[in-house]
């Protein structure tokens, strides 16, 4: 009944560890086996996406930055892009450096910064695949974080404006909950934006329309596929969208009521391979 299953990352393909387990991969595998699309449905980096996706198997289009990029699972290039315009940029990274908040934003291998800290330093190295064997360090993860490059801009908002690429995603962080209220409040305001919150400390920021629904109803386009035939597992606001219009939409355990009340089914946590339960209960029995 399902030929497309799409995977959210963080808190639901992976633990907490940001491990894919052996149990998820495997009965992944199987779905892949009885020809059922496995996709990722990501805020994250193309490249982090299609590394995970080449780690179990995957085939076809992949989704990355909550739907402003669609790629090839085969060749990690880019088959559809939706950017920020760059005026629009410039007005976030204005609002944000009044505001003294955090705000950096993404090209499709590049993070760009204002400045060079340890926190968006280390991004690069928290989109790998991890091996449970290996420590987390760039020596031994050199190949894959090199596949995604941090640079410093100095001021934002006028690189924001002349960027030489597009801006497919930018992302608000604070420790002042206020503060992020405030700024999500006020960007939500401009009506010429989608916003999601991806954490306690952040909220992404990306151009109007932009979802991993309609990254989704794309890839049904492609496919020839209908909204009945897609399942999709997710947990965190950024996935309400998607569960809701998903012909079999499954929260995580460890997922808000609010994500829990927009899916069809609950599923175990990430710390139980609640992805491998499901997979088994909908698709493989």
């Amino acid at each position: 009944m399902y030929r497309l299953l799409a995977l959210d990352m963080d808190g639901t393909l992976l633990n907490r560890s940001k491990i894919i387990t052996p149990a998820v991969r495997d009965t992944l595998q199987a779905a892949i086996r009885k020809r059922v699309n496995v996709t990722i449905a990501s805020g994250r980096f193309p490249a982090s996406v299609w590394l995970h996706a080449r780690h179990v198997g995957m085939h076809g289009c992949l989704i990355a930055f909550n739907g402003a990029v669609i790629l090839d699972a085969e060749t990690g290039e880019r088959v559809q892009g939706f950017p920020i315009r760059p005026e629009t940029a410039r007005r976030i990274a204005e609002l944000a450096a009044e505001a003294g908040a955090y705000v950096h934003f993404y090209g499709y291998r590049t993070l760009f910064v204002e400045q060079m800290n340890e926190m968006n330093a280390s991004w690069p190295l928290a989109n790998v695949v991890v091996d449970p064997g290996r420590p987390l360090t760039y020596e031994n993860y050199r190949e894959q974080a090199d596949l995604i490059q941090v640079k410093q801009t100095g001021d934002l908002a006028a690189f924001a404006e002349a960027a030489s690429e597009p801006l497919y995603k930018a992302t608000v962080i604070s420790e002042d909950p206020e503060l992020l209220i405030k700024l999500y409040d006020e960007l939500r305001s401009w009506n010429e934006l989608a916003l999601t919150k991806t954490g306690q400390r952040r909220f992404d920021i990306n151009a109007d329309g932009i979802s991993k629904r309609t990254a989704l109803e794309a890839l049904c386009r492609i496919y020839g596929m209908h909204a009945a035939e897609v399942a999709a597992i997710g947990d965190y606001d950024n996935d309400v969208d998607m569960l809701g219009w998903a012909g079999l939409g499954i929260a995580m355990a460890n997922s808000s009521d609010r994500v829990k009340q927009a899916a069809d089914a609950v599923t175990a946590s990430n710390e139980e391979d609640g992805v491998a339960v499901a997979v088994r209960r909908y698709l493989l029995s």
